[in-house]
């Protein structure tokens, strides 16, 4: 469910206005979180590092109001949820699109994941199908140990979502660091809400 926010009464009126206005209002920070207690769990678990961190952000997402607005038809709205839409890297083609829907529960969260991105592996093409107004865009660059990212992005729309990349992980001085980017419309979202 989503609701209308009035822009008249809304605390980031003006911010909203003045960066809407932008032709790049994306802001993006870029960190190395330090993953190695997780990395542990994981380990003695069996489980999968990306699906852990997958499913943090996504809860981590959930718990702050900004990074639920999105701009519709010129009106901004809070959705009561958000989901994942990752990229999915294929053997025998460009990767595609999925869609997981949010679940706190991890282990739902894991079998509707992994499920998805067979389905995604198995297909061809992107699957714009899978995009949603309330969802956070993911991809996951293992393979890099970035500083830095950019998105591709269509900057005549109205796409707000946030976009949240994962980089490769590494070993520091005996810590696991990962690479973690965040970028965010600036109209809706500040630097304290990431």
């Amino acid at each position: 469910m989503k609701q209308k926010i009035d822009l008249q009464t809304w605390d980031r009126k003006d911010h909203f206005e003045f960066y809407t206005r932008f032709k790049e209002p994306y802001h993006g920070v870029n960190v190395s979180l330090d993953i190695t207690a997780l990395k542990e769990r994981c380990k003695q678990d069996n489980s999968s590092v990306f699906m852990h961190y997958l499913h943090r952000a996504i809860i981590a997402v959930n718990k702050v109001e900004a990074l639920r607005y999105r701009i519709l038809n010129n009106e901004v709205y809070l959705f009561d949820t958000t989901h994942v839409t990752m990229t999915v890297a294929r053997d025998h083609a460009p990767f595609g699109f999925s869609f997981v829907a949010f679940n706190k529960d991890f282990s739902v969260f894991e079998a509707e994941a992994k499920q998805e991105f067979e389905r995604v592996r198995q297909s061809k093409g992107l699957d714009l199908s899978v995009s949603r107004d309330n969802v956070v865009h993911f991809s996951a660059l293992p393979w890099i140990n970035f500083s830095g990212i950019t998105h591709a992005r269509d900057l005549e729309s109205q796409d707000c979502s946030p976009k949240i990349t994962f980089g490769k992980i590494t070993q520091n001085h005996g810590r696991w660091l990962m690479p973690v980017s965040v970028h965010v419309h600036h109209g809706l979202v500040y630097a304290k809400d990431v």
